[in-house]
């Protein structure tokens, strides 16, 4: 089959995926070579013990680091200024982040500013910065931002309302991705769920952007496939199997969106942060929003969608078949107990108006397939307001 397409993929990050690969890190560390790591960290992530594991591995590979466990749900400048002092101080030449997506973006973000020096807000957008950073090796103990095999990272700039800066170049993909399940183990469910439904919407948006490609098409339905599978399973059971696929599932996503960009999704749920609303409940909140608004031009996409999850029936029509994809996305976040709307006792529908504008002007706006603008977007967070479940559950019961 012919494809009149011609693009570029990139995926310069070394990915080991398996039970008790957190035993790589520091063999890993010193292939880079690191002499002394900075490891980054939350301090939930110290005190469950899963940390354990990794300074053990450290330590019988003899190589020296700091910790720094500082890091927030949500990193800001002032965050990253405080690991960078760490390790300009304790004298580290890597990093090493282990924890979920603010973990992984707060240490990509220190290596940054390890190299360049200034605040980090000084690099906001692609490739703004002048020398390489240093090593990161990324470990994720949730599954779902897939920052570990990303490019960019999410700094929140409390000197604007906490606005979420998306930073990031080719030399910030971290150098090396460990994937153990199980670090998952002590994850509790519901950060599973917000978590695996930001993958979700991650492989969703990058099926339905103006960068895909038949190659970043096939790992994204693949990620979709596997999320819609194994989410409610790897979060509410022990099944260490589906708690590795899900963590596959949520690499692919993020190689997925890395290469084709993201879209509406991402860019209508940023402002939600700066109510310190979660990424991934903001996300998820969003989601089945973003995919009808963008059915008209994504209809072959989400046919494509709904076969591979095995969700259409041989009467149906072309149309129905994709609405289908849309409806299965419902019913998985129904039965997960997913909120349906954006909670007006914390973020008030008289700042509406405020979030479309700073949604209009996210990058990611720039690659969505159907066009939106400002008038669209506000229809869009009055919908997210009314909620989606109640027409949901009378149409399908």
């Amino acid at each position: 089959m012919n494809f009149d397409v011609n693009f570029l993929f990139t995926v310069p990050t070394k990915v080991y995926l398996g039970y008790s690969s957190i035993n790589l890190t520091g063999k890993e560390a010193r292939k880079i070579p690191i002499g002394k790591a900075l490891v980054v960290t939350d301090k939930g992530i110290r005190s469950a013990g899963v940390l354990d594991p990794l300074l053990n591995g450290l330590d019988s590979s003899d190589l020296r680091y700091e910790i720094f466990d500082e890091v927030p749900m949500d990193p800001d400048t002032q965050v990253v200024a405080k690991g960078y002092d760490l390790l300009k101080s304790t004298g580290c030449d890597g990093v090493i982040a282990i924890g979920g997506g603010s973990v992984l973006c707060a240490g990509k973000a220190i290596g940054l500013v390890a190299t360049n020096g200034g605040n980090i807000r000084q690099y906001e957008g692609l490739e703004k910065y002048r020398v390489r950073p240093l090593p990161v090796i990324a470990i994720p103990t949730t599954a779902g931002s897939g920052s570990e095999v990303s490019s960019v990272f999410i700094i929140s700039d409390e000197e604007r309302n906490n606005y979420k800066m998306t930073i990031g170049g080719y030399g910030c993909f971290p150098n090396v991705a460990i994937l153990d399940p199980l670090l998952l183990k002590k994850l509790p469910p519901f950060q599973f769920v917000i978590s695996g439904i930001d993958a979700l919407a991650h492989a969703i948006e990058a099926t339905c952007t103006n960068m895909a490609t038949p190659l970043t098409d096939a790992i994204a339905y693949e990620a979709i496939r596997l999320i819609m599978k194994n989410i409610a399973v790897a979060a509410f059971t022990d099944d260490l199997e589906s708690k590795r696929d899900q963590l596959l599932a949520s690499a692919m996503a993020n190689i997925a969106c890395g290469n084709a960009k993201l879209g509406l999704g991402h860019a209508i749920a940023q402002p939600l942060g700066s109510y310190h609303v979660a990424h991934g409940l903001a996300i998820g909140i969003l989601l089945p929003y973003v995919m009808e608004f963008n059915l008209p031009a994504c209809e072959k996409k989400m046919v494509q969608m709904a076969e591979v999850i095995g969700v259409t029936k041989p009467q149906m029509s072309f149309s129905e078949k994709a609405r289908a994809a849309v409806d299965a996305v419902k019913r998985l976040l129904n039965s997960l107990d997913f909120p349906d709307r954006i909670p007006a006792d914390v973020i008030p529908k008289e700042d509406i108006l405020r979030m479309a504008k700073i949604t209009a002007g996210r990058p990611q706006m720039a690659f969505n397939l159907r066009k939106v603008g400002e008038k669209e977007l506000i229809e869009i967070y009055e919908s997210a307001y009314r909620g989606w479940r109640e027409d949901f559950l009378r149409t399908y019961r």
